[in-house]
């Protein structure tokens, strides 16, 4: 067994449980996407050596379960997998959320399961998957279902555009997950009435077209970019009143996966701020993916 930091691939948090294992699944499946080895990581305390036998026996279930989702899709000619998975089973000593965020910065991808606390939990008890992502240099998914495991498919890819630096790492991020998965992308840009400079009393009876329309324009501009570098992706351009927690939200119900992204604080900060990939986080009815800005 390993016990080298990897470089690149796909890095798997897991920890025994059927989140984690989800996760696992899922991950393996972008992993052939991508061209990138799929690395299964545990974390235990103490030392090197400490807790060796447990920590081999949760590296050996996920690869298994791994395995066995490849081996039963192959069987019935669903998405027939081209060349082989590469699995790295990696332990290692320390917290767990320290050590994957540590090993983010040679990472194409960090997938974890969902996250067991409340938002208001986070607040005053750590969660791994808040701070990994709150931390880690590379894209970080935090898987979540609201039917058991989905694998990729052809859903939509929904991602977050608030014209800012903050979105350009996910909107990048979203193009090359949706041109290796085949899928449309969706770009959702929200707006309320108090984020403009026009707003005051009478904004209520303001027809909103014109200003819709201009959104809309930027959100173009800022993507045509990547737009140009993959145009075999599909992609629909919505402009959506509405605070960007809850829109997103209501888009993942029928997404695969719902990109944004964040510059990233300490899990307290976080917490306390609101931001709405923290809130994705704990909510959305897919996967999310949050993409740092450095």
């Amino acid at each position: 067994m390993s016990t080298g930091t990897p470089a690149g691939g796909i890095v798997v948090g897991i920890d025994g449980s059927d989140s984690a294992m989800y996760a696992a699944r899922w991950a393996a499946a972008i992993a052939r996407k991508l061209g990138e080895p799929l690395r299964l990581v545990h974390a235990h305390p103490g030392g090197p050596g400490d807790d060796d036998e447990p920590t081999r026996a949760v590296l050996d279930d996920a690869e298994a379960a791994v395995l066995d989702t490849e081996t039963a899709r192959q069987a019935t000619g669903e998405r027939i997998p081209v060349g082989e998975l590469a699995i790295e089973k990696i332990p290692v000593a320390g917290r767990p959320a320290n050590a994957l965020s540590d090993l983010s910065a040679s990472a194409r991808m960090i997938v974890l399961g969902q996250t067991t606390t409340s938002e208001l939990q986070s607040m005053f008890r750590r969660s791994d998957v808040v701070y990994v992502a709150n931390h880690a240099v590379c894209p970080v998914v935090s898987w979540r279902s609201e039917n058991g495991f989905q694998p990729p498919d052809g859903r939509p890819i929904v991602v977050g555009v608030d014209g800012t630096e903050l979105s350009s790492s996910a909107i990048a991020e979203s193009y090359i997950l949706a041109a290796a998965l085949e899928a449309p992308l969706v770009a959702v840009h929200t707006w309320v009435e108090q984020s403009t400079i026009t707003y005051g009393e009478d904004s209520r009876f303001t027809d909103w077209t014109d200003f819709a329309t201009f959104e809309r324009a930027g959100m173009v501009e800022s993507m045509s970019g990547w737009a140009s570098r993959f145009p075999d992706v599909q992609v629909e351009h919505r402009v959506e009143r509405g605070k960007p927690d809850i829109v997103l939200l209501q888009h993942s119900a029928d997404a695969q996966l719902l990109v944004v992204g964040s510059h990233g604080r300490s899990a307290k900060s976080s917490a306390i701020l609101g931001s709405t990939s923290q809130g994705l986080i704990h909510h959305s009815y897919c996967p999310v993916a949050i993409c740092r800005t450095r």
